[in-house]
């Protein structure tokens, strides 16, 4: 991220969308965005305002929507673009985004690129790569998925502007064409997602694109940037539905080690909980003000859960959005206790959980040393008790 830079004009078109924006401040700013950086500016009914050390932004009024769908390109960084593939080579694949149809398709490297899907994945697939069961084994191979649910695992040595050339174990080398498959998997053993330096965003499209991106700024309406692999990269506002920073002002529960973890099951073993999905290893979903949501960062848990971290009072609050996961909590219920250097932070909505609209929690832990997040079973136990932590994070 950089120190934004001000627009020729402060003043906003009057069908510019709007966002609510968090900072380090205890404001959320809605309002249309004007500049964007380490801080942002939004014009708001009462004239412009500077939101300092901006955490996230929300487009007002629209759910975060669920993963792509349809045929879209997964980074070995975790982003997620709709597109297709239109060729390549030995060492690279073309790719044009959806929300970019009318630029120059993208050119990643093969170590780039975890999978490409040619169609909608199945609805049982996992939201990790390294969970497709068409593409894991030993030794770790580059794999073929297609259309007609076979698979074969081998060698990918090069696109062509039709299909790929592969060679399958055991088999000669052949041309396989792009309409007769499903999806191609990259060997994970040459993985290199990059890893950009200092703060950096994530932000999510109406499509369902997650895109990682660095040096953000407003321009004429759009918000340009360049991704994690390098890419110049122009969003029409009107795209954008969230934004987060991250490596900033936030700390993500998520990319913390609990100092303790402790599961117990209502009857027999425990659910261990997930960092940024679900404890069934799906992605985060929650019913929120706007509609159906669905993060990218907090945390799935399961009753009975209790998860302790280290503060060392460095930070300013802690937020975060709770609820019973929108799919698989819809009859569930839960006791859910935040506690402050062993104190019990009064939180009336969490203490009797139930299906409906995630609870939104705000808490100042301004020189605390410990937080302890505990799940607890319901009057019904634990059946339907998924509960998940939505953008749980500290921030400074």
């Amino acid at each position: 991220m950089i120190p934004f830079v001000l627009a020729l004009a402060l003043g906003a078109p009057a069908d510019a969308p709007k966002f609510a924006a968090v900072g380090t401040g205890d404001e959320t700013i809605p309002g249309a965005l004007v500049a964007l950086g380490t801080d942002a500016r939004v014009e708001t009914t009462n004239g412009p305002r500077t939101v300092k050390g901006l955490v996230a932004l929300r487009r007002a009024g629209a759910p975060v929507p669920g993963l792509p769908t349809g045929p879209h390109l997964v980074t070995a960084g975790g982003d997620r673009v709709p597109g297709e593939v239109r060729g390549g080579d030995a060492k690279r694949v073309k790719f044009r985004p959806a929300f970019a149809d009318d630029r120059p398709p993208w050119e990643l490297p093969h170590d780039g690129v975890a999978a490409v899907w040619f169609v909608a994945p199945p609805a049982d697939t996992p939201t990790d790569p390294a969970k497709y069961g068409w593409l894991v084994g030993t030794p770790p191979r580059d794999a073929l998925l297609y259309r007609n649910g076979d698979s074969a695992r081998g060698a990918l040595t090069a696109f062509t502007d039709t299909g790929v050339k592969f060679a399958p174990d055991g088999g000669a080398a052949r041309e396989v064409a792009f309409k007769d498959l499903a999806a191609i998997g990259f060997n994970p053993r040459f993985a290199r997602p990059p890893k950009p330096q200092g703060p950096h965003a994530r932000a999510v499209l109406d499509d369902g694109t997650r895109l990682t991106i660095t040096a953000p700024e407003v321009t004429d309406g759009a918000l340009a940037a360049k991704t994690a692999f390098g890419v110049a990269v122009e969003i029409d506002l009107k795209r954008l539905v969230a934004l987060d920073v991250l490596g900033g002002p936030a700390t993500y529960l998520s990319d913390l080690k609990p100092a303790k973890a402790e599961t117990s099951g209502f009857v027999g073993a425990g659910w261990p909980w997930a960092a940024d999905r679900t404890v069934r290893g799906r992605p985060l979903r929650l019913l929120t003000k706007d509609g159906d949501s669905v993060f990218d960062k907090g945390l799935g848990t399961h009753p009975k859960t209790v998860l302790a971290y280290d503060l060392g009072g460095k930070y300013a609050r802690f937020e975060a959005l709770v609820g019973l996961d929108a799919d698989t909590g819809k009859r569930g219920r839960a006791a859910v206790r935040v506690r402050l250097d062993g104190k019990e932070v009064d939180l009336p909505a969490l203490k009797a959980l139930s299906a409906g609209a995630a609870v939104p929690v705000r808490v100042d832990v301004t020189g605390a040393k410990e937080l302890v997040l505990e799940i607890d079973f319901g009057p019904t136990g634990d059946v339907q008790a998924d509960v998940n932590w939505g953008g749980a994070r500290l921030v400074k």
